[in-house]
């Protein structure tokens, strides 16, 4: 028997709680959402219907990663494109694809606030970041650079 990890675990509880509560902070880890979202940030998620999501919204998804013999499940948070039916097409700001549409049970909520060191953020894509997401689709050497630049203290 294949057991699911504890970091999985802990996410489908995490998960389970935004459903039954309303709302779930959690910290970024991936680097999908530069300029707007950075690694680190803490990310404030409240519950709401399919129906009120607006394309530029960033949305919170809870999928199963492919592959494995458990598949594992996964957070992801990226900004809404468009709503097709009772799913949520969607893209990280600093990504050349759309990703797979997310189902609406797969969806945990909407990010309504984004804290980087203490700090709120606004993440909405300007259009300065739009430029920056731009440059960062088409080089992986541009976002290699931002993130070194970040951990060194250079401000984002």
């Amino acid at each position: 028997m294949v057991r699911p990890s504890s970091h999985s675990v802990k996410l489908e509880l995490a998960a389970e709680a935004a459903r039954k509560f309303g709302t779930l902070k959690i910290k970024v880890t991936g680097d999908s959402m530069l300029p707007s979202v950075w690694p680190g940030d803490v990310l404030t998620v409240v519950r709401q219907p399919l129906a009120r999501f607006r394309p530029g919204d960033i949305a919170l998804a809870a999928r199963r990663r492919p592959g494995g013999a458990h598949h594992a499940m996964e957070f992801v948070a990226h900004r809404v494109v468009r709503r097709h039916g009772r799913q949520l097409i969607t893209r990280g700001d600093s990504l050349r694809h759309f990703d797979a549409p997310w189902d609406e049970d797969e969806i945990v909520g909407r990010v309504a606030a984004v804290t980087r060191v203490g700090a709120p953020v606004d993440a909405a894509l300007t259009p300065g970041r739009k430029l920056t997401a731009w440059v960062l689709r088409r080089s992986e050497f541009s976002a290699r650079v931002m993130l070194r630049l970040t951990r060194l203290g250079v401000q984002r």
